[in-house]
């Protein structure tokens, strides 16, 4: 398991354990695991960026899942040396660690972002053309593809999140504590998203696993419904029992917040929520992907509507005292 101390990594480890399987995750600092820390995890010291730290650590493995990489950062080299050549460079290691045969899977947690936006009425399918619209994207795509052509020497399956909530996120969570505080975003155009809360998610990525798949099959995991600004603030305002005053935030006001964001990172040297790459997704009106292959395929189908999902999250984050 790559990228197990995060958001999603952590999430799927404790799905892992709860299947009485035994995990063994690759962290760059094991004195330092994050939301790993009290799980029954071997933990073994690497970096996929680092491909000699990669070697002998597949011994034993039946399934790897890759969830690590990055979503931001101040120079958008990192993203093509972690999502792009990292991905690369496990794949490659677990072809030459896999000397028995052992391996069943190589599950790639990639992005909706390697895929593009979709266009007004028609939700994106896996077989549509990619379209990516930052580096983020792109660097996933590539991943990707590195990923696909081994696919004859590794038995591989892509999954393709969208925005992803849940418990112990912090980027989504940005808009659950502007609601906290009574205000609700929108924007003036329609604007539909698919969503995906994290439990969900890990379903579909264990679904991926371990049912029979062709090598090379990519499959988008999400909520079927997609949703609008207005739907979700109003959900998370329901969910915290709270009024909020609707917002209507212009585009280019975005922009250049954006900008003076992107210049304080530039000095600091630490990425920003809000730049303008992720601009670039914002002006896109619409990223809805169509679930059906996952469900005829993988039997996935998502547990949680947003409502559901934000009212789990809340809850979470007020135990957690982050709300």
């Amino acid at each position: 398991m790559t990228g197990g101390a995060g958001f999603i990594g952590s999430h799927l480890v404790e799905a892992l354990l709860a299947r009485g399987l035994e995990v063994r995750c690759l962290v760059r600092d094991p004195a330092n695991p994050k939301w790993l820390a009290g799980l029954d995890v071997e933990l073994v010291r690497g970096d996929i960026d680092e491909p000699e730290s990669l070697k002998r650590i597949f011994g034993g493995v039946d399934y790897v899942f890759h969830a690590a990489g990055i979503t931001k950062t101040a120079d958008p080299a990192d993203y093509y040396r972690v999502n792009a050549e990292g991905t690369k460079n496990l794949a490659l290691a677990a072809i030459e660690g896999d000397n028995g045969g052992r391996l069943q899977k190589f599950v790639l947690v990639s992005s909706q972002a390697a895929a593009g936006p979709s266009r007004e009425g028609t939700p994106r399918r896996e077989d549509d053309p990619p379209a990516p619209v930052t580096d983020y994207g792109k660097s996933k795509l590539m991943g990707e593809k590195y990923a696909i052509e081994l696919k004859d020497k590794l038995p591989l399956v892509i999954v393709r999140p969208p925005s992803i909530y849940g418990p112990r996120d912090k980027d989504v969570y940005t808009f659950f504590k502007l609601v906290s505080h009574g205000i609700r975003t929108t924007f003036r155009e329609k604007r539909l998203i698919s969503m995906c809360y994290v439990g969900d998610l890990v379903d579909g990525i264990l679904s991926a696993a371990f049912r029979k798949t062709v090598s090379g099959e990519v499959f988008f995991i999400a909520d079927p419904t997609p949703y609008g600004w207005d739907d979700m603030g109003e959900a998370i305002a329901v969910a915290l029992g709270t009024r909020a005053t609707r917002v209507v935030v212009p585009v280019p006001v975005l922009s250049v917040v954006a900008a003076v964001s992107e210049a304080v990172a530039a000095l600091t040297g630490r990425p920003a929520l809000l730049n303008r790459q992720k601009m670039a997704e914002i002006r896109q009106r619409y990223w809805v992907l169509d679930v059906e292959k996952a469900k005829e395929m993988l039997g996935f189908v998502a547990a949680h509507d947003f409502k559901t999902g934000a009212r789990l999250t809340v809850e979470w984050y007020r135990r957690q005292g982050w709300i």
